[in-house]
């Protein structure tokens, strides 16, 4: 989820009002959820891994178990971020800030995290000034406890980026979740469920925006089937996630073809793969409460993790309706372990991964 706190609470304001009109309530309702709530699955023995303010992205290292936190503590207006990162091999789990120098006005959001002509990297989005569509990926080396900044990337193309995935080539596809506009715009596209979310897409050397388009698109990534690559793309307000064939082309961006769509029948965000090929994303079940509950972390939100594969075989694996973790935004397996991402709150759940029938 992208927007500032400041345009959370003017949505919030706003659903209130049209809450007021029958058409405005019928409209909230729909597109929000506004009464949704889940039944807990899995939520017993999770412990939480404090100290880490809005852990909304994650990216892992599995070969070294050591898992890189996106931190933005995003209730307290101008507040920059930072990167933490979690050794998953140690028996007591705890976090510690990576040693970097970031650039001005760091603000993190999507992570991932790649090695690019076999060294390893860190990507990570930045909104250095989301009032005014300002953003940027920062690239940093990978080092032990170490992160170096190597270079930041910008371009028009970045409208609102909220999520990346870069393949070991260099090539990054960046999920927007909203275009380029004024809050007002932003609020009726996502309100009548306009198709304007797209892909921007860098080959190295230049940026463009991909088709097709979507409303809020969230998570992205990247896997080989058959030897194509295979793109999925989370859309939060159509509660889906939706299967491409990357087709590439010489001198030309590739295409996107549509091979099937994923229902979650859940605000779908960000997506991970796990070690077995299957797809963990973590989901909103009413975005009513999500918007209120960015505003008071008193007020609870529902989590939800769902798994998927390739054919689009869904089973829910946690859910909790806000008491144990609200506003799951990520999902990543690591050795038994569920840990799950939050936007708001400043701690990660660990959980048992069980397996789910």
């Amino acid at each position: 989820m992208n927007f500032s706190i400041k345009n959370k609470l003017k949505l919030l304001q706003i659903s209130k009002r049209l809450l007021s009109s029958t058409l405005g309530l019928l409209l909230i309702q729909f597109v929000l959820n506004c009464f949704a709530h889940v039944s807990p699955k899995n939520t017993d023995k999770c412990e939480k891994i404090g100290g880490i303010p809005g852990p909304e992205d994650m990216a892992l290292d599995r070969e070294n178990g050591i898992l890189y936190v996106s931190s933005h503590e995003r209730r307290i207006e101008g507040k920059t971020g930072e990167i933490f990162m979690v050794n998953l091999n140690e028996p007591i789990l705890r976090t510690k800030k990576a040693i970097a120098k970031y650039p001005k006005r760091f603000r993190p959001h999507g992570i991932h995290l790649v090695k690019v002509n076999g060294k390893l990297k860190l990507y990570a989005i930045s909104h250095k000034d989301l009032d005014n569509d300002k953003h940027s990926i920062e690239v940093f080396s990978v080092d032990k406890n170490n992160l170096k900044h190597e270079s930041t990337l910008e371009d028009a193309a970045l409208e609102s980026p909220n999520d990346l995935f870069v393949l070991p080539d260099g090539r990054i596809f960046v999920s927007n979740d909203h275009p380029k506009g004024s809050y007002f715009k932003k609020l009726m596209i996502d309100v009548f469920r306009i198709r304007s979310s797209k892909i921007s897409y860098f080959d190295g050397s230049a940026w463009t925006l991909l088709l097709p388009q979507t409303v809020l698109g969230n998570g992205i990534l990247i896997t080989k089937k058959d030897n194509k690559e295979i793109l999925y793309w989370a859309s939060t307000i159509d509660e889906k996630v939706m299967q491409f064939e990357i087709i590439n082309q010489k001198n030309s961006p590739p295409k996107l073809k549509l091979i099937k769509e994923i229902d979650i029948n859940s605000g779908a965000d960000n997506l991970e793969e796990e070690e077995s090929g299957t797809i963990l994303v973590g989901a909103h079940k009413s975005l009513f409460r999500f918007l209120r509950h960015s505003k008071n972390g008193k007020v609870t939100s529902p989590s939800q993790i769902f798994r998927f594969d390739y054919d689009g075989n869904l089973e829910e694996i946690f859910s909790s309706d806000g008491e144990e973790i609200s506003a799951s935004s990520t999902g990543i397996s690591y050795k038994g372990k569920l840990i799950i991402g939050q936007v708001f709150e400043p701690f990660l759940l660990s959980c048992p991964l069980k397996q789910v029938n």
